[in-house]
């Protein structure tokens, strides 16, 4: 594969059913890639989504990789690609060489569609060898700090996996059993998405942060599909008196063979009792009994508060790196 330059490999757009059958073939996936993604960033913000699956010479699909674009006033055709291209292989050792070749022939093809502007955060571990090679292709490295998680393997029994947490972590779960937290996943209905986006909300204007755009949310959960879950978990506490409270909730999303932490909200007296280690666990087990082969922890770096970095950490997964975003003009 090394000596194969990307002029004899070639570019096609697939239809839904094409797509689903090369996706299926990636042995590591992403929420950012994912068909039902780029429908809802085209409901929700006008970005088109073009699907693309990169062929070699011998026509064999190697790749393939979602463009979101959109076309600005005076600037012209602009692209976004988000944790892609998406390989059809599991070589560690020629992972790098590969995707920089995938994105010199992406920027063929941009020069074709008259993407003016290129901006992509590929799927590509942080390395200096990778910076050089992007900057090589003409990229610059911008200022967002890179997205950075960590996934647990589900193939690891339910023992194991908890005998990997942390005593923080156990000691949580265990005080949220002995203080009545009970978590089930529920069925999304309408109310309780209203719900979830108002506990959200509140959250939101409680620390101060930006956090998912809701009209994105909405469209991400009508969403359905072989290949795709909205799963949503409540947390209640069982009181005194024997009534249910609801004190938090948490969505993750399946997409392949991947579950993405997506979104937790709990309440003051919820944080209390450890209902978010609850649902956290839950969460986990589901997705692997569900088959899953991954579950991403849903993302934390350096500017990422000292609590909730720990909180992840504890859960003691494989921890990566991306190399970040990077942003190419085409003036000629």
């Amino acid at each position: 594969m090394a000596n194969v330059t990307p002029k004899k490999w070639h570019i096609r757009q697939v239809s839904r059913s094409e797509w689903s059958d090369y996706w299926l073939t990636c042995p590591k996936q992403n929420l950012l890639q994912s068909w039902e993604y780029g429908a809802a960033k085209e409901a929700s913000d006008s970005w088109k989504p073009k699907r693309l699956v990169i062929f070699n010479e011998n026509s064999q699909p190697i790749a393939l990789v979602q463009v979101l674009t959109r076309c600005l006033p005076i600037l012209g055709g602009i692209a976004r690609i988000n944790r892609g291209p998406l390989l059809m292989t599991d070589d560690p050792k020629s992972d790098v060489q590969l995707m920089i070749d995938l994105i010199a022939l992406l920027i063929l093809e941009a020069r074709r569609q008259l993407w003016w502007i290129v901006q992509i955060a590929p799927e590509i571990c942080d390395s200096e060898y990778a910076c050089q090679r992007l900057q090589g292709l003409g990229f610059s490295k911008q200022s967002n700090i890179a997205w950075a998680s960590s996934l647990i393997d589900l193939s690891l029994s339910a023992d194991e996996l908890y005998e990997r947490l942390n005593r923080r972590w156990k000691r949580a779960l265990l005080k949220a059993s002995g203080l009545g937290v009970i978590v089930k996943s529920v069925e999304l209905t309408e109310k309780r998405l209203a719900n979830v986006l108002r506990s959200y909300s509140d959250l939101q204007k409680l620390n101060k942060f930006v956090g998912i755009d809701t009209r994105l949310i909405k469209e991400m959960s009508k969403s359905k599909s072989a290949d795709w879950d909205f799963n949503l978990f409540v947390a209640e506490l069982v009181t005194e008196s024997s009534l249910k409270e609801e004190v938090g909730y948490r969505v993750t999303i399946r997409n392949g063979n991947t579950v993405l932490d997506f979104l937790v909200s709990t309440n003051e007296k919820g944080r209390h009792v450890g209902a978010n280690s609850a649902l956290y666990w839950h969460a986990i087990l589901q997705a692997k009994e569900s088959g899953c082969r991954w579950f991403d922890v849903g993302g934390f770096n350096e500017l990422t508060p000292q609590g909730i970095s720990d909180f992840k950490r504890g859960l003691n997964g494989t921890p990566y790196k991306l190399i970040g975003e990077w942003r190419r003009w085409f003036w000629s």
